[in-house]
């Protein structure tokens, strides 16, 4: 992997079923990549960690897709320029009735991200965080144990 993928060896507390259990799984943190400006976008350099779970193209794609989800929601276009204006005529109150064009967007890579894991990645022994989850700092991946990856 590239020099924007950092491995972090962790152990991880979850509650399953409404039990506690201690497994011992490792997280991978895909960083924004700046190299484009401060605009949101994520290394796409594949991890050697995730070699033999997932599909190097499939990875990458899914990644590229976020990228442009975020690209798209980053875009000034007429309809955010409408979205702005409407909201300083009306005192920004409008976003008590209607989610502006980046918050649904930020509500589609989390519907992205959750159908690419049930989907894809789940039954691999990997599991996709969403990058809101760590403030759009980073994509955390966790890798399961063989055990619980089967299970």
């Amino acid at each position: 992997g590239g020099w924007g993928i950092l491995l972090i060896a962790a152990l991880q507390d979850s509650v399953l079923r409404g039990t506690m259990e201690r497994r011992s799984g490792r997280k991978l943190f895909i960083q924004r990549d700046y190299s484009l400006g401060i605009s949101v976008r994520f290394f796409t350099d594949f991890p050697r960690e995730l070699t033999g779970k997932v599909d190097e193209a499939t990875y990458r794609s899914t990644i590229e897709h976020i990228n442009e989800i975020f690209e798209d929601a980053e875009a000034l276009n007429c309809q955010t320029f409408s979205e702005g204006c409407l909201a300083c005529l009306t005192g920004y109150t409008i976003h008590y009735c209607f989610k502006t064009h980046y918050e649904r967007s930020v509500e589609e890579v989390a519907r992205y991200i959750q159908r690419q894991n049930c989907e894809v990645y789940e039954r691999r022994g990997v599991v996709i965080g969403d990058p809101m989850d760590r403030g759009l700092r980073c994509i955390e991946v966790n890798i399961l144990q063989e055990a619980e990856a089967q299970a």
